[in-house]
């Protein structure tokens, strides 16, 4: 896992939106990518507490349809600086928390491990710190078709794997393999929208991303786009 910087924020995924006015005026400038990381790793415990991400991904390495992890190297913006530990599901919202007030600023700065405490902030503060500046727009998170687009308050899971690994396979057999694999997924999408709905009073959107879809993750020297 990468810690999230400045480096990589603005090489790898140059489009988030931050407020630097904001992060100027609360004085974020020195530690806002430490808090940034902090509340990620926050964020993340509460959603494996609230929701069945880590029964998922096990059930996914250990099923017979042989969902193969992407390679580190292959990974995206997202799943490679994911504090979640698992194979296959990272988060895919971005956090804005130069929108926290300095109250809540304060307890992030001075909490280092997950508590009770921490989820209750959490759970106070998270549907903000994910909201972008324009809220009067849906959000798409990926390529701009319905299929990646959702409400601004919605907590978004990314699920990726190695979908043309099995190249020795027959193509009759790739191609039920293939499409159990997918009915799976959309299994686990309408369980983690119901979760959600219970659990955080907010729709998560589960979306799976290959190499068409993802951010890629340039390397360093690179001048792809």
């Amino acid at each position: 896992m990468e810690k999230i910087t400045n480096k990589n924020i603005n090489k790898e995924y140059p489009n988030v939106p931050r407020n630097e006015d904001l992060i100027k005026e609360k004085g974020l400038e020195k530690k806002y990518y430490d808090l940034l990381n902090k509340y990620n790793a926050f964020f993340t415990c509460y959603l494996k507490e609230k929701l069945p991400l880590e029964e998922i991904d096990k059930n996914m390495r250990e099923s017979e349809l042989n969902f193969v992890k992407i390679e580190e190297d292959n990974m995206d913006f997202y799943q490679i600086t994911s504090t979640m530990g698992l194979d296959y599901i990272y988060l895919r919202n971005n956090l804005y928390i130069e929108k926290l007030n300095k109250t809540d600023l304060n307890f992030l700065e001075k909490h280092d491990e997950y508590s009770g405490e921490v989820s209750e902030f959490i759970s106070n503060t998270f549907k903000e710190v994910i909201n972008p500046y324009d809220k009067s727009r849906p959000m798409f998170y990926g390529p701009e078709i319905r299929t990646f687009m959702c409400n601004s308050d919605n907590v978004v899971i990314g699920v990726r794997y190695d979908e043309f690994n099995n190249t020795d396979l027959e193509d009759e057999e790739f191609t039920k393999n293939f499409l159990k694999k997918q009915e799976i997924i959309s299994q686990l999408m309408v369980v983690l929208y119901v979760y959600g709905m219970h659990k955080l009073n907010t729709s998560v959107n589960m979306f799976q991303y290959n190499d068409v879809s993802i951010i890629n993750k340039y390397k360093e020297g690179s001048h792809e786009k």
